[in-house]
């Protein structure tokens, strides 16, 4: 299967969605064009040097979707959120400026414990309001179902100027 013909088939499996709801991409891997440095959501951080190895058809894909409707999200993984060799945190939510979100979702270990010594799940959310996305975040969970710790990544209604020093933090719940 070719480059393109692997971009046509996503978004024609994209395209037969029902119109009505926001349209959301689950792939493997993001794609290629969010950056190219190690800490980029799809950036290599394995072996220098760094460079962007997302998926060249899912931005083709993307590109020939936004033509023929809106895409609000775009959730992957593949690319664990701690980098290689200490480098610190891997990016995991960005925006373009056609208003497209992705969201990488890779966090390893998913299950781990805190300072208190307590289990902990990983997931990630989100929510819509109509067909906008109004929320992302990492959410770390107790064994019975309940919130313990919040990474906010998005909030709609945030007038954040530069990068908003609590997507770095975790909030307790």
């Amino acid at each position: 299967v070719s480059l393109q013909e692997s971009a046509d088939r996503i978004a024609a499996a994209a395209l037969g969605a029902d119109p009505e709801l926001p349209l959301i991409l689950l792939g493997h891997s993001g794609p290629s064009g969010l950056g190219s440095e190690a800490s980029a959501p799809c950036g290599r951080d394995w072996k220098p040097p760094a460079c962007d190895w997302g998926d060249q058809d899912l931005a083709i894909a993307i590109q020939q979707i936004r033509r023929q409707r809106p895409l609000p999200l775009v959730v992957f993984g593949h690319m664990h959120h701690a980098l290689k060799r200490g480098q610190g945190e891997r990016l995991s939510f960005c925006r373009d400026r056609a208003g497209t979100a992705y969201l990488n979702t890779a966090c390893v270990p998913r299950h781990g414990t805190d300072a208190e010594g307590r289990p902990l799940r990983h997931f990630s959310w989100v929510e819509f309001e109509g067909a906008q996305l109004v929320h992302a975040s990492h959410r770390w969970y107790g064994l019975a179902g309940q919130l313990h710790y919040e990474e906010r990544l998005f909030q709609a209604d945030d007038v954040v100027i530069g990068p908003d020093p609590r997507a770095a933090s975790l909030i307790p719940c």
